[in-house]
């Protein structure tokens, strides 16, 4: 196994420091949108990507593992991404049951949403896919299972597969309260950000925000280097149109 593999499957529980600028960033990140919610019933939010390897999973975890340890909410990570499920690495359990035997109807809520060494947070994983990709994702049974998650929960976090390359985060994304998009710099390509940005157009007022992951002092450079193992672009970034930074990773 590759050292990028090894970091890619760290459990959030064995390797973390609450000190690191990580967990500063993912607290303001949570702050921000408690702040945004304000007023707003936004409870379940999903978190997605235009494509594979730009840190969303890991994202993911990280804002469950601060919502339940640092602000003590009770919070709940459903692994909605069948395809190349993570959640179960980063919260050191076992790949099923979870959401797949939820949705065919062979295990409980109650069975899936397992428990972590914090009282506060539970784990739906993705599961073990018995059936053609095409039909292991159940809409309805997906809402029942986020009606519960409102009983349950102050705070879900869904991780969904990339939405460009399939169909399945746009049906959960019609039953979730707000979408988070994460992009990386240096590899999620312009037209796969603006492929991304049509496809969610008509889901405009759940949005509420794109993580800029890889980008150098913030979030993304130090949660990557550790994460992921990239090195940061310590050359000076530069603005584009729309007002966020690109570095010259991006290329130009």
């Amino acid at each position: 196994m590759s050292p990028a593999k090894k970091d890619r499957t760290r459990s959030l529980f064995r390797d973390t420091d609450l000190d690191s600028p990580v967990f500063t960033e993912v607290r303001r990140l949570l702050q921000m949108l408690q702040q945004q919610a304000v007023g707003a019933r936004r409870q379940i939010y999903m978190i997605t990507s235009a494509g594979r390897g730009e840190g969303k999973s890991t994202i993911t975890g990280l804002l469950a593992f601060v919502a339940a340890r640092i602000f003590s909410k009770r919070t709940i990570v459903v692994d909605g991404d069948l395809r190349q499920p993570m959640q179960h690495h980063l919260m050191d359990l076992s790949q099923g049951p979870g959401l797949f035997e939820y949705m065919h109807g062979r295990a409980t809520f109650d069975r899936v949403a397992r428990p972590t060494p914090f009282t506060t947070l539970r784990v739906i994983t993705a599961g073990r896919v018995q059936h053609p990709m095409g039909d292991a994702y159940r809409d309805g049974a997906f809402r029942n299972l986020l009606a519960s998650l409102r009983e349950e929960c102050d705070f879900a976090f869904v991780d969904s597969a990339p939405i460009v390359p399939v169909v399945e985060p746009m049906l959960m994304a019609e039953h979730v309260d707000a979408i988070l998009t994460v992009v990386m710099a240096g590899q999620t390509s312009i037209p796969a950000v603006r492929r991304l940005r049509r496809l969610l157009e008509p889901l405009q007022p759940k949005l509420v925000g794109t993580i800029v992951n890889n980008a150098s002092r913030a979030l993304p450079y130090y949660y990557e280097h550790r994460y992921y193992g990239y090195k940061p672009d310590r050359r000076a970034g530069r603005k584009v149109p729309d007002g966020t930074t690109e570095t010259s990773a991006w290329g130009g």
